[in-house]
């Protein structure tokens, strides 16, 4: 009997997926001027294909999900179009606060949060709370709070 490949159908991933690729992306700005987005791009999809094969090969049964590109590209490129007047916001809402003195993780989260609740369709009480799980699952013990004060005021 011949063997019959039958292609799986990805699923599309889930929104906070999409906003955790958007996050990774928004971090690397802090060391990539904006200008190389698009290289930076090609190698974070370079990166996740790799990183698919791999875990095929360790789990035939491994069902990857398919990446919202244009949703990602949309939001990052939207974040950098707006950034000096998100870069506002956060000094206008955080007093006493420099931006150079702001962790460059909670920067990140900061600036795609406030980009979702200023330019993009996310509700506010949304961008908050995926504001706040990203800073538990990649800042400091604490930072959630400053993030969260930030926010508020936003």
């Amino acid at each position: 009997m011949e063997d019959l490949h039958i292609p799986v159908k990805k699923k599309l991933e889930t929104r906070s997926n999409t906003r955790n690729h958007v996050f990774n992306l928004v971090f690397q700005l802090e060391f990539f001027e904006p200008s190389h987005i698009k290289d930076i791009l090609d190698k974070y999809y370079e990166i996740l294909d790799t990183e698919e094969q791999i875990e095929k090969l360790e789990n035939e049964n491994f069902i990857p999900l398919k990446i919202n590109k244009s949703i990602i590209e949309k939001q990052l490129y939207g974040l950098i179009n707006n950034l000096s007047n998100i870069d506002e916001k956060i000094k206008e809402c955080s007093k006493g606060w420099e931006i150079s003195r702001i962790d460059k993780v909670d920067l990140a989260i900061l600036r795609l949060a406030i980009y979702e609740m200023l330019f993009d369709d996310v509700p506010t009480k949304v961008a908050i709370n995926e504001a706040i799980e990203l800073s538990k699952e990649y800042s400091s013990e604490k930072s959630y709070r400053f993030i969260n004060a930030v926010l508020g005021k936003v």
